[in-house]
């Protein structure tokens, strides 16, 4: 039995990784398990954690900071053993490449069980042959691994892959049992950082190419910008192309649920994914979707092209285009899509998904 877990990530800053850590952490502890999460860092803006949920603090100091890379990390991974000697978990869930190493590394001869988990997809983050190989070494070290696709498994050794779990990421409770709107707007909407993986340019192409049939719907795009320059590049196009108001910058929403509901159609244009959760959130709103195929398989693990959803090629705004336009123009069939798409509140509802991660630590431990 499984009496007390600890999480690690880097911190719980607003990412998709980490949202799946504060609602597994949360769910985990409503069940009467203890449950810790140990962060190196806080973020300016964070998921917040569950009051039943302990935030241990593993990072550095101002001081340790100013050291050399190799001093930084040794102390970073000295800190979370000592954390795991004090704390004796069941079972350590670790989340992302670096916390997946540290982790790793940190557990050496304590006998505690580290299951890792990759959440993006690994051509990006293992691209270099160097990177690969060193995930490879360590991760036949963890006592598991879950993935969020068959993709992302078989993209690591065998050894690593036949052991591996694939699991969904929990849908957040809120979008649950939302009932459809009587009425959907004339808007087309997306969600998620404007980041150069999101693609956000090939959807405002395919825009384009819909307002010449159909010109009284608009594209509203919700999210911050990320470290990149993307957002500014998505804007100087819009600006150059005339479509300032039609197409709208929304900016970070905590009420998601409220925001997009009645929306004509949810698109995702993005280049690679790991689990989109803003998609599935649409799917479960049951709003008719249209999403990119994209590596390393979400879009296409969550969807049937043409039964629950659109998928089209990456990059391709023609086709992206052609897609959005015949939800628009074949209501009936956007309907008969927008229903079979909310089947994934009861494929991905925090309690299926929160018994497979136990379910499969006990097989590890």
């Amino acid at each position: 039995m499984i009496k007390k877990v600890l999480f690690h990530i880097y911190s719980l800053g607003k990412g998709g990784a980490e949202r799946v850590v504060t609602t597994l952490a949360a769910e985990m502890a409503e069940r009467g398990i203890e449950v810790c999460v140990a962060t190196l860092c806080v973020s300016k803006e964070e998921y917040p954690l569950s009051d039943k949920v302990r935030r241990i603090d593993v990072g550095l100091t101002e001081e340790e900071e100013k050291k050399g890379r190799l001093s930084r990390m040794r102390t970073r991974i000295a800190r979370l053993k000592a954390c795991l000697v004090r704390e004796k978990p069941d079972v350590v869930y670790a989340f992302m490449q670096t916390a997946n190493y540290r982790a790793i590394l940190a557990a050496r001869g304590l006998n505690i069980p580290v299951i890792i988990s990759v959440r993006s997809n690994p051509a990006v983050d293992y691209a270099s042959k160097n990177q690969k190989m060193l995930a490879n070494f360590l991760y036949k070290k963890a006592a598991g691994a879950v993935f969020q696709t068959t993709g992302a498994r078989d993209f690591f050794a065998k050894e690593v892959a036949d052991r591996a779990a694939v699991i969904l990421n929990p849908l957040n409770p809120k979008y649950q049992g939302i009932e459809p709107p009587a009425e959907r707007r004339k808007v087309f909407v997306s969600v998620g950082r404007f980041h150069e993986a999101k693609d956000y340019m090939t959807l405002v192409k395919a825009y384009e190419r819909v307002t010449k049939e159909h010109p009284e719907y608009h594209l509203e795009i919700y999210g911050g910008a990320s470290e990149d320059n993307t957002i500014h590049q998505v804007r100087e196009w819009v600006r150059s192309h005339h479509l300032t108001e039609q197409i709208l910058f929304m900016g970070d929403h905590n009420d998601l649920e409220k925001c997009i509901t009645d929306a004509a159609c949810y698109v995702l244009s993005s280049k690679y994914e790991g689990m989109p959760n803003a998609l599935m959130e649409a799917m479960a709103l049951g709003i008719p979707v249209v999403a990119t195929d994209c590596p390393s398989g979400g879009p296409a693990a969550l969807i049937e092209d043409g039964e629950n959803g659109l998928l089209v090629e990456v990059g391709n705004d023609k086709e992206m285009a052609a897609a959005m336009c015949k939800m628009l123009e074949y209501p009936k069939d956007a309907e008969r899509v927008s229903k079979a798409a909310r089947k994934i509140t009861e494929d991905a509802s925090v309690k299926k998904i929160a018994d497979a991660w136990l379910e499969y630590a006990k097989k590890c431990i």
